[in-house]
């Protein structure tokens, strides 16, 4: 796994119960980067892909090697978090 800056500080400064659902989440996708809990993010790319868990959204590319978080967010109105 690696992580862009962005998704990493974004980590660091996350609850730790959200830090908890994304960490279970980064463990799913090194288990099984194209499983069937992910999906892929655009329909003319075939190496990015998004997967959730809760309320925590990422983004990755699976290379050769790695999986590369490239965008993490959470999606939580309650709290508000992209509300709509």
């Amino acid at each position: 796994m690696q992580f862009t800056e962005q998704v990493a500080r974004f980590r660091d400064y996350m609850s730790a119960e959200d830090r908890e659902t994304f960490l279970r989440l980064v463990v799913r996708i090194a288990a099984e980067p194209e499983g069937a809990g992910s999906h892929l993010a655009y329909t003319t790319d075939t190496v990015t892909r998004s997967a959730w868990e809760g309320h925590v959204m990422v983004m990755y590319v699976v290379t050769s090697v790695y999986a590369v978080f490239i965008e993490l967010d959470i999606y939580d109105p309650s709290r508000g978090f992209n509300e709509v």
